[in-house]
């Protein structure tokens, strides 16, 4: 086993680290607290991105992008996380649909979508999955015909009519391309009836409503929008009718690793701090830091995030390599990665004292971001059931991709 990262990789950590420190963090902050979430969308920083090639890193090198690999993504998602989880929370849904892009479409769709997508350097991506019936179930626990999705696709012709609403999206109402799911037959369950439609925001009867307002990712939206008759050429299903589980669970292993990649960036950061802050406050006679009880709770800290990015390296290196494995080791790292940042981010507070929820200091919206990933990205204990599920062998939906 090597655990050094590549050249490759060494060069985006500091690419990203660089963004994050000079263009992401002296903003952050101030930014957060911005009122409305339609103010919030940081429509520079993502123009930014794209001149540092940070926007399109997973699309193919054949358009234009640089087509690197999941554990890279890891690395950088989790450098501009430690500036703003908002931010990275955005990039890193253009990333997740980039696998899309590269494995997943036809030619003819690859010609058709990305293009446009790189030229235009504010576009983003998302996929659109949750709706108000249906959260936890469309993570692949389970598989049931009376699953609360209600997003119907109907054929018509060489066309499909989609109607349904979906809400909660990461990207919401601020994308240009959306991966759409509905099922084509309300009386079956998602393995039989789900599929993914490629919609343009620009599509007719594609209506965003509105954004969710929120007390994390406060720099990243998520949407509510509803399709009305919203009429989808055929070849812009994927794969095909029925094909939603076998997209999830072959073109998108390294989902999960990604996500949590993000908030340990978090739980990175409030570390950072408090070991700072530890060194610099003085009570009882001398350094915070010297008093055994913040000393514990620094090592514990150091411990967390140091076996939360292990796993999270080990679970995007078995994505990359096609090891099957890989689904169950990235359900564990985000279940790890999210607990571990809150945890952090929870002591960072303690060391910081009454000072922990000031404004004038970091922490308390560190610990409002790593608060969001315990349900983001599938709930702790949706993801827990399928680890078991899968280890057991009880449940073949327990391996859905994301």
């Amino acid at each position: 086993m090597d655990f050094s990262l590549s050249e490759n990789q060494h060069k985006w950590q500091l690419i990203a680290r660089e963004f994050a420190t000079k263009i992401v963090a002296p903003e952050a902050l101030s930014r957060d607290r911005i009122p409305l979430a339609k103010d919030r969308i940081p429509w520079d920083w993502i123009k930014l991105a794209d001149e540092a090639g940070i926007r399109t890193l997973g699309v193919p090198k054949k358009f234009g992008g640089a087509e690197e690999s999941i554990l890279t993504m890891c690395i950088v998602g989790e450098e501009l996380a430690a500036a703003d989880l908002g931010f990275a929370v955005i990039m890193d849904q253009c990333w997740k649909m980039a696998h899309l892009f590269k494995d997943a479409m036809t030619p003819e769709q690859q010609l058709k979508f990305i293009p446009k997508f790189v030229a235009d350097n504010q576009a983003t991506t998302a996929i659109g999955i949750t709706e108000p019936d249906i959260g936890s179930d469309h993570q692949g626990y389970y598989d049931g015909a009376d699953i609360g999705m209600k997003t119907t696709a109907v054929r018509d012709g060489d066309s499909y009519i989609l109607n349904g609403t979906k809400r909660y999206i990461s990207n919401g109402c601020m994308a240009t391309l959306y991966f759409i799911t509905a099922r084509l037959d309300t009386t079956k369950p998602l393995s039989e009836s789900g599929a993914v439609f490629i919609v343009p925001s620009d599509t007719a009867g594609f209506r965003a409503d509105f954004f969710h307002e929120k007390s994390s990712q406060r720099l990243a939206t998520n949407g509510c929008f509803h399709l009305e008759n919203c009429r989808i050429p055929a070849e812009n299903i994927m794969l095909g009718e029925g094909k939603l589980i076998a997209l999830r669970s072959q073109y998108m292993p390294g989902s999960k690793a990604e996500a949590a990649a993000t908030v340990l960036g978090v739980g990175r950061a409030a570390y950072d701090y408090a070991m700072s802050y530890a060194k610099e406050r003085r009570q009882g006679g001398k350094f915070i830091i010297e008093h055994q009880a913040v000393s514990l709770m620094l090592a514990r800290m150091a411990m967390l995030i140091d076996g939360a990015r292990l796993q999270i390296y080990k679970a995007a290196w078995l994505a990359d390599v096609g090891d099957k494995d890989a689904r169950v080791q990235g359900l564990i790292a985000k279940v790890q990665a999210s607990e571990a940042a809150f945890e952090v981010c929870r002591l960072s507070t303690e060391i910081l004292g009454g000072a922990g929820i000031m404004f004038e200091h970091p922490v308390e919206k560190y610990l409002r971001d790593a608060a969001s990933f315990l349900h983001s990205d599938g709930t702790n204990q949706i993801c827990s059931l399928r680890v078991t599920n899968a280890l057991s062998g009880l449940n073949s939906a327990a391996l859905y991709g994301f």
